[in-house]
Formats: C-alpha cells, sequence, structure tokens
C-alpha cells in the first residue's frame, strides 16, 4: 500500500511539474506580447493563489 501511494504522490508531482511548465511558458509568451499582458498577469496571479490555497 505505502508503493502505490508513493508512486501516486511522484505521479502528482509529475503533473505538478508539467503544469507549472506550462504556465511558465504562458507568462513568458504573455510577457512578449503587451497588448495582452494585463489579462496575462491575472491569470497568474489567479494560478499562484490557486497552487498556494493547494
Amino acid at each position: 500500500m505505502s508503493r502505490i501511494s508513493s508512486q501516486l504522490s511522484a505521479l502528482s508531482y509529475q503533473l505538478s511539474a508539467i503544469s507549472y511548465q506550462r504556465v511558465a511558458y504562458q507568462l513568458s509568451a504573455c510577457r512578449v506580447s503587451a497588448i495582452s499582458q494585463r489579462p496575462c498577469l491575472a491569470f497568474g496571479h489567479a494560478v499562484r493563489t490557486r497552487m498556494a490555497d493547494g
């Protein structure tokens, strides 16, 4: 049972790393286009607060 839970935690860690990379890519792409910078910053703030909430 502990092996399954450790595999699940490793899988969730990989998924969170993938989603974090995707968010970082979106934020860097938003930083390039100054027109959509404000909504992208709001999106990044929402994602950060959601990650902080857990």
